[in-house]
Order: structure tokens, then C-alpha cells, then sequence
């Protein structure tokens, strides 16, 4: 069992069932498989090793989950060795922790990772310093980084140190790179899954046949590409929805918290008396401080689809799409990083990979709201919580 009123993750009890429910409403297949073309394998008789650095948006599950696969994939496929030794857990959010022993430990004399190459805090921490890092060109040779926010920073043409960027939420919308299939730059390469939201919203709308549909976003150009605001539009169009949006200006700093969470809370507020069910998108609140802003939907009894993903679910959103694991992910990004260093140019490589989700429901939530789920959607979750965070 992992978290505080989690059941066990039920992928191995009941796979063959999810899959068959969720076959009605997800396109089919994963968008690479486990590598085994020889191009991935080492090249390099010179002795040289790749130094790497890493910055992220902000502490979150997916990016350390995503760094530690990369780090297992890498491992797979020969650049290094020891993966099986490091210290990740699974839904630990601290990439740092990971990080100290990562670049602590001998993994072989391929890759490196540079002791003081770590960066956080970028949804509010200027990356000036890192970009005159790189624009040095001194000690790192590539970058790898998370979240649409540290992406739009350091992604740039400012440097030409060879950039992955994962976990965004639209790298195409918020100009991390030209197009879905290839970055359009030399030295930079994103993630991209283009129907990762189509996804949500479809098995959203599915389930509930909502006709009103809230959002609150911050309505600026990075505001709209790190919601996809896009595409929630395009599904808008096609589904049939209305949708009903407030503007929330994300906070200029720590200082200006207080004034977000109150805005915030107006706003969720002001839709959950006008909506019939609500999309929360990416936002700039705290875990902790989520359950007693969420509590608003619930007591009205007005579904709720976290865009972020579980870890929300566990806060108090009825439910989300969940990513069983990293390891897909984890050996495509190595596989990027392996053709890298073996001479092929990250502008000509494939950015494009999905792996099947499965749903996360907080039944806790569903309780509350008087809302029972079917068995089919239950048989198709992978993250189920029973218990909601008492809220003062």
C-alpha cells in the first residue's frame, strides 16, 4: 500500500479487465516499445563522458519518477551502471535527494551528473544564472529538464547546450518546440504526447455527459499553453460542451501566495454555481493547500477531472488519468540521449510517445458527493483513495 487510504495499485490483479474497458474510450498502444536497436548502444572509444544537468519547475512525482527511469534506461541500455542501487521511491517527489547520489556515485565512465548541475524552484526562481551557465559552455553537456515553465526558460536560443524537455503539458503551444514530430532546433528536444488532454476530457465527458464546463486558468500566452487551454477548446467543439472560464493571475512570487489562493478560491467559488462539472488545470497551489480549496466542488456535488494527475486525486479531485509507471517514458528518454551521444541530431528525432493510462478515482469524493461510480470504471482504475484530507 502506498499513501495514506490508497488501495494497492491493482495493475497486475485485474490488467486484463482495465484494458478491455478502457479500450472503449483510449486509442489503442503505447507509442514506443523497449529499445533494442544497436544504434542505442555505446559508441563512444575516446574516453569522452557526458556531463548532465537538470532543472525542474517545481517538486512533483512525475519529474523524479521520470528521472529515475531515464536514469533505469540508461542503465539498460550500457551508458551506466549501478541504476538498480538508487535511492527513488515510488511517488517521492524530491528529484534533489535522487540527484545528491546520482552524481556521488561512480555509474561507470560514461555519464556523469554534475554535483551542483541540480536547479528547482523555476515556476518562481529566475534562470538568468543557469543560462549564463550554459552560454559558458563550460561543464555541462546536456540538460535535462521538467515542466512546461522551466522548459519555456531554458529551452532558448541562448545557449546551444543539447536541452530535453519532459513533462510539459503542450511543448508545441507554449513554444518549447516547433512542431509534434521534430523540435525545428538543433539543440532541443521535448516530450510531446498531442492527445494526452483529448484523452482526458473525452473519458471526463464520457463518464459524466457534463454540458457546462468549468476552467480558471491565468490568461496570458504561458498561462494558456501550460493549461493546453487549446485544446480543451478543440474538445469543446467536438464534445459539444460549453465552456465557463475565470482568470486568476498566477502569483508574481512567494510573497504574492495569499493574494493567488484568495483569487483562486473566488473563482472556484463563483464556477461550481455555475458549472456541472470542473477541469482543474495546472496550477501554482500547494498539495496541502488543495483539499480545502477543492472542497467547494464536492460539497456541491460537482465532478471534478484533475489535468495534473493523481497526486490531486489523493487531495480531493474525483478523479484523473494515471500513469502506472515511468518505465516507457524512461526508456524513450534514454533512447534520445543514447542516439545523442552517438552523433545523431536531436532536431531529426521522433518526440512523439504515449503509454496507455488508466483512471485514478478518489472514492471518498464520490461518497460525499452521492455519486456512485460503475464497476466497469472501477475494474479500469489503477489508483483508487478512499479517505479525504480533513479540512479545517
Amino acid at each position: 500500500m502506498r499513501g495514506s487510504g490508497q488501495i494497492v495499485n491493482r495493475r497486475r490483479m485485474i490488467a486484463g479487465a482495465g484494458a478491455a474497458v478502457l479500450g472503449t474510450l483510449l486509442p489503442g498502444g503505447a507509442g514506443a516499445g523497449r529499445a533494442t536497436d544497436n544504434a542505442l548502444l555505446p559508441k563512444l572509444t575516446d574516453g569522452r563522458h557526458w556531463r548532465i544537468g537538470y532543472a525542474e519547475t517545481m517538486p512533483y512525482g512525475n519529474y523524479a519518477g521520470t528521472l529515475a527511469s531515464i536514469v533505469k534506461g540508461l542503465d539498460a541500455l550500457s551508458w551506466l551502471n549501478g541504476a538498480a542501487r538508487m535511492p527513488y521511491d515510488a511517488g517521492q517527489t524530491d528529484s534533489q535527494a535522487l540527484w545528491r547520489w546520482l552524481s556521488a556515485h561512480d555509474l561507470g565512465p560514461r555519464i556523469r551528473f554534475v554535483a551542483d548541475g541540480w536547479y528547482g524552484g523555476l515556476d518562481q526562481a529566475p534562470a538568468e544564472p543557469i543560462l549564463q551557465r550554459l552560454e559558458s559552455g563550460g561543464d555541462i553537456d546536456l540538460m535535462i529538464v521538467m515542466g512546461t515553465i522551466a522548459g519555456r526558460k531554458l529551452a532558448v536560443d541562448r545557449h546551444s547546450v543539447p536541452t530535453l524537455v519532459f513533462s510539459t503539458t503542450n511543448a508545441v503551444a507554449a513554444g518549447i518546440v516547433a512542431a509534434a514530430e521534430q523540435s525545428g532546433r538543433d539543440h532541443v528536444w521535448a516530450h510531446v504526447d498531442p492527445q494526452r488532454y483529448y484523452r482526458q476530457l473525452r473519458i471526463f465527458h464520457e463518464t459524466f455527459g457534463f454540458r457546462r464546463l468549468g476552467i480558471a486558468y491565468e490568461n496570458s500566452p504561458a498561462g494558456r499553453a501550460i493549461a493546453s487551454i487549446a485544446d480543451i477548446e478543440a474538445m469543446a467543439g467536438q464534445l459539444g460542451y460549453e465552456l465557463v472560464a475565470r482568470h486568476v493571475q498566477a502569483p508574481a512570487g512567494p510573497d504574492d501566495q495569499e493574494r493567488y489562493y484568495a483569487d483562486l478560491a473566488a473563482a472556484w467559488s463563483d464556477l461550481a454555481q455555475r458549472v456541472d462539472a470542473m477541469y482543474i488545470t495546472f496550477g501554482r497551489w500547494s498539495l496541502d493547500r488543495f483539499p480545502a480549496l477543492v472542497r467547494v466542488f464536492q460539497e456541491r456535488g460537482i465532478p471534478t477531472f484533475s489535468q495534473l494527475g493523481p497526486e490531486e486525486v489523493a487531495q480531493g479531485a474525483l478523479m484523473s488519468v494515471a500513469r502506472g509507471d515511468f518505465d516507457g517514458i524512461g526508456q524513450f528518454g534514454a533512447s534520445v540521449i543514447a542516439r545523442l551521444a552517438n552523433g545523431e541530431r536531436l532536431a531529426d528525432m521522433r518526440q512523439i510517445y504515449f503509454d496507455t493510462p488508466t483512471i485514478a478515482w478518489n472514492l471518498a469524493v464520490a461518497s460525499r458527493m452521492g455519486y456512485r461510480p460503475a464497476m466497469s470504471a472501477l475494474l479500469a482504475a489503477d489508483n483508487i483513495y478512499t479517505s479525504l484530507r480533513a479540512v479545517p
